[in-house]
């Protein structure tokens, strides 16, 4: 079970639409590099199965970038996708922020307090 928060996935977003399933018959292209694995399952871990068969099979990761990573393909391809994420992820350590604004695990909090405690540091809404 993951110490900090982790990503489900990182979806493109458009004003004026929303953007999923853009090209869902889009070849997914197994990782087979071994660090980018280590790197990738420590952000994004495949929570639904094994680690040794999330990585081998990576369904979790496929349908993720099927679905939303596909949508931004034009401009960043799979690999590129994925770097983006982890950098993203690793941008923003949201249980620093949360504990800094007094936020602590194994409490009850609204989530008004919880989205005005991430935005106080992000100075965006969370969704």
């Amino acid at each position: 079970i993951p110490n900090n928060f982790t990503i489900h996935g990182v979806w493109p977003d458009h004003t004026s639409f929303v953007m999923y399933d853009c090209d869902p018959l889009k070849k997914y292209k197994t990782i087979d590099d071994t660090n980018i694995l280590t790197e990738l399952d420590a952000r994004w871990p495949q929570l639904t199965s094994t680690k040794i068969i999330g990585l081998q099979f990576q369904r979790f990761w496929e349908y993720e970038y099927r679905k939303h990573g596909t949508c931004c393909a034009d401009v960043f391809n799979q690999s590129m996708y994925f770097d983006i994420s982890m950098k993203l992820t690793d941008s923003i350590d949201l249980l620093k922020i949360l504990r800094t604004k007094g936020i602590k695990p194994g409490y009850t909090y609204t989530g008004d307090q919880i989205s005005r405690a991430i935005k106080s540091v992000t100075q965006n809404n969370p969704n």
